[in-house]
């Protein structure tokens, strides 16, 4: 039997019960079909699995009873953060997901020269709001316990005010002269476990935009002798890193 994992935002404590709010539960029961008695497993982002059991069908508020919790170690060793340039909702969505799935630790979306922005305030914030749930069902998909921070979106410009200074920094080009396997090379701090990757939007970054990054010390890096869509080039930047630095 398949086991069935949801986010749930509530404290959890073994030996009472829970309910559900309106979309998990239908999602639980109508969606999945889940039955009385049906295992469940809960998170709540505090690095646990709760195990648990359905006390009933009611698809708009389903009870559940917690009966045990064991602790999840899958979090990557790397502290990624990855700085998304804005790109259409399919292609931000996409690299959210994946992004996730992969052990990225934190998102920042930022928008560039060239971000596609036809948007208002209000729905920015619901663009927002709709890629932090993408990023907890990748967590529900991938077995993470620990839900990646997506932060409100920025200019790039102000970058400097949410990145730290002392992390490994890297943005692609297709003109750099080095490669992402060999930034140990040009970094002395083989050990380094915090890296943030730069990725540009549909069209990538400018001249001035690399510039700028340059003087924020971000090192310009190849992935290889073909350009990446915006949406696989963040996804495939983790996963060689997971492979070089990570636990892949």
């Amino acid at each position: 039997m398949r086991i069935i994992r949801l986010y749930h935002p509530e404290n959890l404590t073994c030996g009472e019960t829970t309910f559900l709010g309106k979309d998990s539960s239908n999602h639980l029961i109508r969606v999945l079909r889940s039955k009385i008695d049906n295992p469940v497993v809960l998170f709540n982002g505090d690095g646990f699995d709760y195990q648990c059991t359905t006390l009933d069908i009611n698809s708009k508020k389903t009870l559940l009873s917690i009966e045990s919790r064991t602790e999840v170690n899958n979090e990557s060793n790397l502290k990624i953060t990855l700085i998304q340039g804005l790109s259409r909702q399919d292609r931000m969505e996409t690299t959210i997901q994946k992004s996730v799935e992969l052990g990225v630790y934190k998102i920042i979306p930022v928008i560039c020269k060239r971000s596609n922005l036809k948007t208002n305030k209000d729905k920015l914030t619901r663009k927002l709001s709709h890629w932090r749930k993408v990023a907890i069902s990748a967590c529900e998909q991938s077995g993470r316990c620990t839900i990646p921070e997506i932060t409100d979106v920025i200019l790039l410009n102000d970058i400097n005010q949410s990145i730290k200074q002392d992390t490994l920094k890297i943005t692609l080009s297709p003109a750099a002269e080095i490669s992402l396997k060999n930034i140990d090379k040009m970094h002395n701090d083989r050990a380094h476990d915090r890296i943030d990757i730069m990725i540009g939007p549909e069209g990538g970054l400018n001249d001035d935009e690399l510039l700028f990054l340059e003087s924020k010390n971000f090192m310009s890096v190849s992935c290889g002798p073909r350009i990446l869509r915006t949406e696989t080039a963040g996804p495939a930047v983790i996963s060689a890193l997971q492979i070089l630095r990570g636990d892949f």
